[in-house]
């Protein structure tokens, strides 16, 4: 037991040295020599100079690979890729790059008759529109017109019927008898007189 017990403590007291031996080798990158100890040595690594320049990487086209042609140039592979625009009707690859600006150009006449096709509809929209408002207009001019005219009606035949009471009115005083005594001639001419007595018709 007390032998265990030295093990395991010598184990234990060994753990802070490995830790710190990681962490010191943790800034060090693998498999690169040390830095140079000799003045010498670090005098030619401060002066290394490279001549390299920055250029950009060549270009790679997957279609105009001549050792993938054998996969472009199968059945289903070039339907889609001719369904999806990368290929012509004859399957010669088709530059996306180069005809950037024709399907530019064709995505605004598109964008550009959808808007005018859009315009049109809502003129037509706004014509009928118009046309409801002036027909229900009209229909409104005609329904007053006709409720103006039955009025007009209704007070003609109104005054036209006061106007026959009034004259029927007269005409029956004028024939009822004024007195016993009096004869058809003085009767005749009293009439005569009552009628110029009368107020002239309007």
């Amino acid at each position: 037991r007390r032998r265990d017990r030295r093990v395991r403590a010598s184990r234990w007291q060994s753990v802070p040295r490995l830790v710190a031996r990681v962490g010191a080798m943790a800034w060090m990158l693998p498999g690169l020599r040390e830095e140079a100890k000799s003045p010498w040595h670090k005098k030619r690594e401060k002066g290394l100079n490279l001549a390299a320049r920055a250029a950009p990487l060549p270009e790679y086209d997957a279609l105009q690979d001549v050792h993938l042609k054998h996969l472009w140039n199968q059945p289903s592979i070039k339907q889609s890729l001719q369904t999806a625009g990368f290929m012509d009707e004859s399957g010669r690859p088709v530059d996306v790059d180069a005809h950037r600006r024709k399907l530019y150009v064709i995505e605004q006449e598109l964008a550009q008759a959808d808007r005018v096709e859009r315009h049109r509809a809502l003129e037509k929209e706004r014509r009928l529109r118009d046309r409801q408002v002036l027909a229900k207009r009209q229909e409104a001019q005609e329904l007053h017109m006709q409720h103006v005219h039955q009025i007009r009606d209704d007070r003609r035949r109104k005054r036209e019927e006061r106007r026959a009471a009034f004259e029927a009115s007269a005409a029956a005083n004028i024939s009822a008898p004024i007195g016993g005594s009096r004869s058809a001639g003085s009767l005749s001419g009293a009439g005569a007189a009552s009628l110029q007595r009368l107020p002239p018709k309007a």
